[in-house]
């Protein structure tokens, strides 16, 4: 028995993560493929992990965290998607979503509920929210289509606690989402906090993601918060840092070995805006082998690989942001990404290892 569980939690020698960004699926229509331009890169990863920020549900009930007051000043918005997406989803080859986010509750419980059933009855692992604090903060363990597994947790992080409360975290008797109130300083407190979600996952695979939603709406720099928060993630053993919620690509940097995306952006919108892939290839031991971005371009509510010119010169701005990155916030154990590995490798170098 002890001899099929080890192996049943060994990771392939060689194996291959796809990262995306925020679903931003309201206002658009199920069925109109939003992310079919983009599955052959989902598909090909042994696991393909993306952020899902707004519940997909038919719920009529609003939320009342947010004020009449607040979303006619624009400062806080309720959104929500058809549950139908979530066959799409599958069918272009995502694998989890992490859910801790400020909207996943805009519809409640009852939007809530929806949303992870209809995730759930199409196959999609899931992290981040729950009926309670307990299933919220409860890990997903992500299986790798050649063997093995990582988990993945999801959490909300913002730097003050107002910001946390709109977002509704659950709670040992309230639905809600995981969150992290740590008050914007990364204490002795919070790093026990991290040890403990990180040794949760570790439970369940080797291999440890956190997903962490903070940040700063369309800053395209991470803040001080951001870079304490990633570093004291890998600190405490998580192998993967990613971060959403500005919306906009930031840097990305490797940390004592280990990789943090400060933030990934939306991966689809119905606003136009440019985005990107990230493709990641480890070894066995969760040692980062290659990295790469795919650029795209989301318009008309759906997401594309730029033509080759155009690619070229977003991986040359993520390259930038990247390098800004190292320059603002210098650690002896870091260097940016694009330095070490190049951001402009053919997506195919990575991903195109024998099944």
């Amino acid at each position: 028995m002890v001899l099929l569980l080890v192996a049943a939690m060994a990771l392939p020698p060689s194996w291959t993560l796809v990262l995306g960004g925020d679903l931003m699926l309201n206002g658009i229509r199920p069925g109109s493929g939003p992310l079919e331009h983009v599955g052959g890169y989902l598909t090909r990863a042994d696991a393909a992990i993306v952020h899902l920020e707004i519940p997909l549900t038919r719920s009529q009930a609003r939320t009342a965290l947010k004020t009449q007051e607040e979303l006619r000043a624009r400062t806080q918005f309720i959104l929500k998607a058809d549950p139908a997406h979530a066959r799409h989803l599958a069918e272009v080859g995502i694998d989890a979503v992490s859910l801790a986010c400020n909207h996943q509750m805009d519809f409640g419980p009852k939007g809530l509920a929806e949303c992870m059933d209809a995730l759930s009855r199409s196959g999609i692992g899931l992290a981040g929210a729950g009926a309670d604090a307990s299933e919220a903060f409860r890990p997903a363990r992500v299986p790798l289509h050649r063997g093995g597994a990582i988990a993945m947790a999801s959490v909300l992080s913002f730097v003050g606690d107002r910001a946390n409360r709109k977002a509704a975290p659950a709670t040992g008797r309230t639905p809600g989402v995981a969150a992290w109130s740590f008050g914007g300083t990364v204490s002795g407190a919070a790093r026990e906090t991290i040890r403990r979600t990180v040794a949760d996952c570790r439970k369940l695979a080797p291999f440890v993601l956190l997903a962490i939603h903070t940040g700063l709406e369309k800053r395209d720099t991470p803040t001080a918060y951001q870079i304490a928060l990633g570093r004291a993630c890998v600190d405490e053993g998580a192998d993967l840092v990613v971060m959403h919620h500005p919306h906009v690509l930031q840097g990305a940097e490797l940390y004592r070995g280990k990789p943090i995306l400060y933030s990934v952006g939306n991966l689809v919108s119905p606003l136009p805006g440019t985005t990107a892939l990230f493709h990641l290839r480890f070894r066995e031991g969760g040692t980062l082998e290659r990295f790469a971005v795919t650029p795209c371009r989301i318009s008309g509510g759906r997401v594309a690989p730029m033509p080759a010119k155009d690619a070229r010169a977003a991986a040359a701005r993520f390259d930038g942001l990247c390098r800004t990155l190292a320059k603002r916030f210098p650690h002896p154990e870091s260097v940016p990404m694009s330095s070490r590995f190049e951001p402009e490798s053919a997506a195919s170098a990575i991903l195109g290892h024998a099944p």
